[in-house]
């Protein structure tokens, strides 16, 4: 988008406390959200859709938010139309239908579906090894290996790659925002397939400006969507403390002298969003108290769907930014500014109503929220169906059945955080970049039944598929209000004997030799190198036979789910 006029006519929307606005009037009774977990959550969240396709929930669904290797699902179901140059339909994208007894070894070697086609190619690191080289030679500012990489992965065999192609909601929308502005010329556009829920929320962070260090009491939302992008809500309705980047190694001596001498950076963040296609750019002149179409700077660089699904799935990011040298050659930078309107007026006194836009990182969503349920009661979502790709099995040897209240340790139990987190055992770990402890949003001792249910299934070889109605608490943090019930399905990644047991007696064979077989670490393949040196690439008999086991999973509970959804729309 460089060149030509540098401001373009995008609309902005404060969204905050006083009260909550969010912009499109997109329902929210019956939403998904897909949590992260690299390819395996690709992998298990196609399974999932599969199955729920086939069952007639996703058409009724209001909305889809995701994280990380959900997100990598979700974009290419969301905004996939054609695969390798030829137009595709949904129940090819997803694969047809399996029964555990017919995937025998050469079944399950097949090619995976469409939607997680570009995982097995077994070419993730030779494509990290090309974009880096690239990269050698671009300003210390301007790296986006990561970036480059999920989009070549994931994306490319759509045709979804392209960093300069801005999103917009629809084919009317790409209409409109060019009658505004004649100046795009002939940028090009990416839109959601129209057969698909209207609100799709591509979650990452904020997690500090440039120089500066994030932690649990600064690290923000961000959510990127085909029509609007930013960080809704205020903290707490209040500003944010940043401290400087201090954390030297002896590279970052060579890079920055200087931040030992900065001080604490005290500013809003948060507040609003603007149009995806103008994000990036310069704060407008005057900051708007409602919704509102104005001038606003024209990013050099739009940011695309690579962008939003590469944000979304950089895991390594919030660590990086705990040093100089890492965050100025590998951290995700694009400029932002807050949206200032109600509830942050009187914090700010005499500060002046516009901030200008900075330099900041962006990072993976589950740097603060792995479900990617918050951004759905944010919008006061009733119904949620809730797809927990688990990096860890249960505890074989906690007593799940005996415990008290009063001694639950869902960490101890090996408990993903991701849920423990929401129920009010989240903590923060600055080395590993992860900050959850703000997310508490239902009652603590909800939790352990939950669990019990959950252990339950899988002591008895079922799948672990559960609804579950719960009180929501309000949470200032997120800008929840809470005081209302919501009902959630959850699908929790787990072994599932049942499903294994029906399996033919060679790919049963084939997965008893655990990590010297074809299906290492089956169910919960490692997020990374789970094929040695193939970063982030899968086998396509991996995908098929995780995705099989979560199709299975849904199958096994078409009632459930089906009572869930009888109040959906038709």
């Amino acid at each position: 988008m460089g060149g030509g006029p540098s401001t373009v006519q995008a609309t902005v929307v404060p969204v905050n406390s006083s009260p909550e606005m969010f912009p499109g009037n997109h329902p929210t009774d019956f939403c998904l959200c897909a949590s992260g977990g690299g390819s395996r959550a690709m992998s298990f969240t196609l399974g999932v859709y599969r199955a729920l396709w086939n069952l007639n929930v996703i058409q009724k669904l209001d909305g889809i938010s995701s994280v990380s290797g959900g997100t990598w699902a979700s974009s290419v179901f969301m905004f996939g139309k054609n695969f390798r140059g030829q137009n595709i339909d949904t129940a090819t994208m997803l694969g047809g239908m399996t029964k555990p007894s017919s995937l025998t070894l050469e079944v399950l070697k097949a090619e995976a579906p469409p939607l997680a086609w570009g995982l097995t190619q077994a070419r993730s690191t030779q494509l990290f090894i090309k974009n880096a080289a690239k990269d050698v030679l671009k300003p210390l500012a301007d790296k986006d290996v990561w970036t480059k990489t999920v989009a070549d992965l994931v994306l490319e065999p759509w045709g979804l790659e392209s960093m300069d192609a801005c999103m917009a909601l629809s084919e009317d929308d790409v209409s409109r925002i060019r009658s505004q502005n004649p100046q795009l010329g002939d940028t090009k556009f990416c839109t959601p397939r129209s057969d698909r829920p209207r609100l799709f929320l591509m979650n990452g962070t904020l997690l500090a400006p440039a120089g500066f260090q994030t932690s649990g009491d600064a690290i923000v939302s961000f959510q990127a969507s085909p029509d609007f992008c930013g960080s809704p809500f205020y903290p707490m309705d209040s500003m944010v403390d940043y401290r400087p980047d201090v954390n030297f190694t002896p590279a970052s001596v060579l890079f920055c002298f200087s931040s030992c001498c900065r001080s604490d950076l005290m500013v809003p963040v948060g507040g609003g969003l603007v149009e995806s296609f103008a994000f990036g750019g310069q704060a407008p002149d005057t900051m708007p108290e409602h919704a509102v179409t104005t001038s606003v700077g024209r990013p050099e660089r739009p940011l695309s769907l690579a962008d939003a699904v590469g944000i979304s799935s950089y895991a390594p990011a919030s660590a990086l930014a705990n040093d100089l040298f890492t965050q100025r050659n590998f951290s995700v930078k694009k400029e932002y500014w807050p949206v200032i309107a109600g509830a942050m007026l009187s914090p700010l006194h005499n500060m002046a109503r516009v901030i200008p836009a900075r330099e900041y990182q962006f990072g993976d969503g589950g740097s603060i929220d792995n479900s990617g349920l918050l951004p759905l009661l944010q919008r006061s979502a009733r119904n949620v169906i809730y797809i927990a790709t688990s990096y860890r099995a249960l505890s074989t040897t906690y007593d799940f059945e005996t415990v008290t209240q009063e001694d639950f340790d869902p960490d101890a139990a090996l408990v993903v955080d991701q849920l423990f987190s929401l129920f009010g055992y989240g903590m923060d770990d600055q080395a590993q970049g992860f900050f959850n402890s703000q997310n508490q949003v239902f009652q603590k001792t909800s939790l352990l039944p939950l669990v019990q249910k959950i252990a339950g299934l899988k002591r008895q070889g079922k799948p672990a598929v559960v609804r579950e109605t719960l009180e929501v608490l309000p949470n200032k943090y997120w800008g929840i209000q809470g005081g209302y019930n919501v009902t959630l399905v959850l699908i929790y990644l787990e072994t599932v004997q049942d499903f294994e047991d029906q399996l033919p007696a060679e790919t049963r064979q084939e997965i008893a030799r655990g990590s010297e077989g074809a299906f290492a670490n089956f169910p919960i393949y490692h997020t990374n190198n789970n094929n040695g040196l193939n970063t982030l690439d899968l086998t396509a008999a991996q995908v098929n036979l995780l995705a099989a086991q979560a199709e299975y999973s849904v199958m096994q509970n078409e009632g459930l789910i089906k009572q869930f959804m009888a109040n959906a729309k038709q």
